[in-house]
């Protein structure tokens, strides 16, 4: 069954809001507008009782090691475009790596780069790497599942309430990944998450 991961929890409230999600995301070292010191990310996952995930586009490798240590995050998302070589600096870590593929026609996908993954996120492409609160053609992002098939596949972009079935059907991912589509006044909306819930299961 497809797992949900919620991103961009900024408060106590959202943890509460999203208790029924199997990860939930923590925004670092990024341009998003829910991203957190490094400080307020460890403090709202000291008390996370979810999986935890760390997102970032940050590229420094001695830097995100630093991160990894302080934040001890259950998975390290790497949303910036899969660099091979960066994840070869990182295969030591000893935190599971997620990368970032953007889906596009004609994408390729860098095969060598995907036994250093524990899964691929296939996200809408944007101004800013990930993170745009749009949906792609998810036909693109089915085929790319079928080519590198078991790594588990993530899918984001756009996605909420209204569409989560109809993306688990399509595409089948291991995981969807929601940030603005759980959005509500002032923050994660529980209504929405249940919502979400019972459309993928339904699917």
């Amino acid at each position: 069954m497809t797992q949900l991961k919620i991103c961009g929890m900024r408060s106590v409230d959202d943890l509460e809001a999203c208790r029924g999600a199997d990860y939930l995301g923590f925004v670092v070292l990024s341009d998003s507008p829910r991203c957190l010191e490094i400080d307020q990310a460890r403090e709202l996952m000291s008390v996370c009782g979810g999986r935890r995930v760390a997102v970032t586009t940050e590229r420094r490798p001695e830097v995100l090691e630093s991160m990894a240590r302080i934040l001890e995050p259950d998975v390290l998302q790497l949303h910036s475009p899969l660099d091979r070589a960066l994840l070869s600096e990182l295969s030591d870590i000893g935190v599971p790596l997620w990368g970032m593929l953007p889906v596009r026609p004609g994408t390729e996908v860098d095969g060598p780069a995907l036994p250093l993954l524990s899964a691929l996120v296939l996200d809408s492409p944007g101004l800013r790497a990930g993170g745009n609160g749009r949906t792609h053609d998810w036909s693109l992002s089915r085929a790319i599942r079928d080519r590198v098939a078991p790594l588990p596949v993530v899918l984001a972009g756009g996605l909420n309430e209204m569409n989560a079935r109809a993306a688990v059907e399509t595409v089948n991912p291991s995981v969807i990944d929601v940030s603005s589509g759980a959005e509500g006044v002032g923050g994660k909306d529980p209504r929405k998450i249940a919502m979400m819930i019972e459309a993928m299961r339904g699917a």
